[in-house]
């Protein structure tokens, strides 16, 4: 029953944040769609900044199975990157939930959250691009230590996505991919 009260609760959330964004949301707006009182609320998250998180995780695990599933993961390594990054763009764009890890009012628990040891490990994005990247080098004959250079590599990207915003870097996510389309070419052309 509780487990069921706090799923209404995060449904009730993401439809208000799709429709209003997180900063014109409230957590009397997300109760009363519910249908509970406010202090129950409190019984399954401590503020709207968690309920945002709760949100985000599953809107962003909903988007990147998506791109997951819509790429031919078999393409030159230069597309590849192409279409990651295309289809993220196209995705995200269009929804106003993932659009709030540029918006400072919630950004910094967002980036905390995926830079965080819990946050890196729950992505299954990531772990899926690190499974995929680590397949394909082996594949393709390289060595144990390349590999591991070049994973290096992709953690500096992981690093750069979760602690540069727009804010610090106008076109941060374009100059990353432009930066990743450079690296990629470089190592397998």
């Amino acid at each position: 029953m509780a487990s069921e009260k706090k799923l209404t609760l995060k449904e009730s959330a993401r439809e208000i944040f799709a429709d209003k964004g997180y900063k014109a949301t409230s957590i009397s707006e997300i109760a009363k769609q519910a249908r509970m009182a406010v202090g129950s609320f409190y019984k399954y998250y401590e503020s709207k900044e968690d309920i945002f998180l709760d949100v985000y995780i599953d809107e962003n695990n909903i988007i990147r199975q998506t791109v997951i599933d819509n790429i031919d993961w078999d393409r030159d390594m230069v597309e590849l990157i192409s279409q990651i990054f295309g289809w993220s763009r196209s995705l995200i764009s269009s929804n106003k939930i993932l659009l709030e890890w540029y918006n400072s009012d919630i950004s910094e628990k967002l980036h905390n959250y995926y830079s965080s040891e819990k946050g890196i490990n729950s992505n299954l994005f990531h772990l899926f691009l690190v499974d995929k990247f680590t397949n394909r080098m082996l594949s393709e004959g390289y060595s144990q230590e390349k590999i591991q250079e070049v994973l290096q590599v992709y953690q500096l990207f992981y690093y750069m996505d979760t602690h540069i915003t727009e804010a610090d870097l106008p076109n941060a996510s374009k100059t990353i991919e432009s930066l990743a389309t450079y690296f990629v070419k470089g190592l397998f052309k």
